[in-house]
């Protein structure tokens, strides 16, 4: 074999070497791009999700004040029908607000463990701290409404304008903030 033949065996054998760790580096950025790709769909989902929560729950912010307004206005009638009338309706639009706020805490629980499916690990932990907030106040409300008949309407009214009024709420902002920017972060926008 002379030195060209060892030349251009070399020369193909670094050509294919090559065109390997080209491939091998294609389909890592193409894994990449895809993570990055199914990252964005669940984060926007989420996003888009959790505005729509957020528009219902503004929709109608002081509607349990009007429950216990009418409620405290008929029974201070003292009109025996009229009492009666007004704890069942009472009743009615109370279990009604409570489907309806805890609800949106409920489809953002689900909203989540799908994000823990293609969040990295950095993002897991405000994930989890975030759920656990949601599931607390979610007890609390729980915790409020069952005791509902060992309290005066007042006393009632007060407790649930109070609920939230502490440290929780604000947790809600910088876990929500710090996750907003982990996401940014993980699609490529920060």
């Amino acid at each position: 074999m002379e030195f060209k033949d060892f030349f251009l065996i070399i020369l193909a054998f670094l050509g294919w070497s090559w065109g390997i760790v080209q491939y091998f580096i294609n389909r890592k950025l193409q894994r990449k791009d895809k993570l990055i790709e199914r990252r964005f769909l669940a984060y926007s989902n989420y996003m888009k999700k959790s505005d729509e929560l957020m528009k219902s729950l503004r929709d109608d912010p002081s509607m349990i004040y009007g429950i216990t307004n009418d409620f405290l206005k008929k029974i201070l009638t003292e009109d025996e029908s009229q009492i009666d009338d007004a704890l069942l309706l009472f009743n009615e639009k109370l279990f009604d607000f409570a489907k309806k706020a805890t609800e949106p805490l409920l489809i953002l629980n689900q909203e989540l463990q799908s994000l823990l499916l293609v969040c990295s690990n950095e993002l897991i932990p405000f994930i989890e701290q975030y759920r656990l907030l949601a599931s607390d106040f979610n007890n609390e409300f729980q915790n409020i409404l069952s005791s509902i008949s060992f309290n005066e309407p007042k006393v009632l009214q007060e407790e649930l304008t109070t609920m939230g009024h502490n440290n929780r709420w604000k947790q809600f902002e910088l876990l929500n903030n710090k996750i907003l920017q982990l996401m940014r972060k993980e699609i490529g926008s920060d």
